[in-house]
């Protein structure tokens, strides 16, 4: 067989063609076994969220008050204390202003209360006329208890039965007209007669150092009490010339000495009370030496002073009012300025100072107002 160089050529070619196939394409891999994957657990149900809870009501803190009065009302009536009754019913009547039974139930107590203030004033009339006179005055002094206002038994016991029977009470830090009714006649309730001897509301706010006039309440029949001002029973043996010490009184008062001559009036007084001479020299040196003290702006000192004259003319009440409106706004200033300075609770005392001096005030019971407000607010905050 003659082997030629084309066919030499040709299976050359076809051998090279396998060669270069052969490389290009990669042997095939036998699959490899797949591995089972673990099923996951089914997640936990979304929980549905709770609707929030509901905000809590905020109760009103009076909202338990009407009914505690109601109560305590109910209580008084039953044991015949009718005032403190009245006093709680009104309590009421201020949160449930439109509850008729309420409003019926204070006109028929005061109705009620003014009948026995009535009884008990003409039963005072009655043991007047008899010359009983202690019964008299604890009849009117009831009436009184049941009708503060009671001017027909306040005018007996002032005018008629009282007379000039009375002595001086200088007030102390922390008085009231309840604290002295106790102390000198032993019942608090006597504030009401405390009260009218001294022109005072009854609810009025005592300056220290005040000096009241305070009715003597152990009195004998009227022929007994008039012998015993003319000339008292317990006169002291004087151990002086009394009309030389008016005499040097006298001469004090005409050098304007004041403070001397009250002093020197002072002590003839203390051993002959019903000394009209000393009175009034006593009573004029009063009144200058408090009007020098106003006029130098020494109010609190001028106000003691005037407020020891007895009884005081127009001019003396005057000039009272006019000390008094000074000190108030006094007191006022300074609680502007513990208000500037944030201190509230100092301004408001200063506050109802000034309005114990003068309470009409024209800005000092608005300001208290304010400034309560304002501190119940920031004690809520903190």
């Amino acid at each position: 067989m003659k082997i030629t160089l084309r066919r030499i050529i040709g299976v050359s070619f076809v051998l090279l063609m396998v060669i270069v196939l052969g490389c290009a394409t990669p042997a095939r891999r036998p699959p490899e076994p797949t591995v089972p994957t673990a099923i996951p657990p089914p997640s936990p149900p979304t929980p549905t969220p709770l609707p929030p809870p509901a905000p809590e009501v905020e109760k009103d803190p009076f909202s338990i008050f009407p009914e505690r009065h109601r109560d305590k009302a109910m209580v008084f009536e039953k044991e015949g204390d009718l005032r403190k009754a009245l006093q709680h019913w009104e309590i009421v009547n201020r949160f449930v202003p439109s509850d008729e039974v309420v409003a019926k139930k204070i006109e028929n107590l005061k109705n009620q209360i003014n009948g026995l203030a009535d009884k008990h004033f003409k039963q005072g009339v009655s043991s007047y006329q008899d010359k009983s006179i202690p019964k008299a005055l604890k009849e009117f002094l009831i009436a009184l208890y049941y009708n503060p206002d009671h001017r027909e038994a306040l005018e007996y016991i002032k005018n008629k039965i009282m007379g000039e029977d009375w002595t001086i009470y200088e007030v102390k830090g922390g008085d009231t007209l309840q604290k002295i009714a106790k102390e000198k006649y032993n019942d608090p309730k006597m504030d009401i007669l405390v009260a009218y001897f001294n022109d005072l509301q009854k609810d009025a706010k005592l300056a220290p150092n005040t000096i009241l006039r305070l009715p003597i309440l152990e009195l004998t029949p009227v022929k007994e009490a008039m012998i015993s001002k003319e000339r008292p029973t317990d006169v002291k043996e004087v151990p002086f010339d009394i009309k030389e010490m008016l005499n040097k009184a006298t001469a004090q008062f005409k050098a304007k000495n004041y403070q001397e001559t009250i002093s020197i009036s002072e002590n003839i007084l203390g051993y002959d009370p019903v000394n009209k001479e000393a009175r009034n020299l006593m009573n004029e040196s009063c009144y200058q030496l408090g009007r020098t003290l106003s006029q130098r702006k020494r109010y609190k000192e001028a106000l003691e002073m005037l407020n020891r004259v007895e009884p005081k003319p127009k001019e003396v009440n005057e000039l009272i009012t006019f000390v008094n409106k000074q000190l108030a706004e006094s007191h006022y200033l300074a609680g502007v300025k513990y208000f500037v300075d944030e201190q509230l609770e100092k301004a408001i005392k200063e506050w109802e100072t000034a309005l114990v001096f003068d309470p009409q005030h024209p800005k000092a019971r608005g300001d208290i107002e304010n400034a309560v407000d304002l501190l119940q607010k920031l004690k809520k905050i903190k």
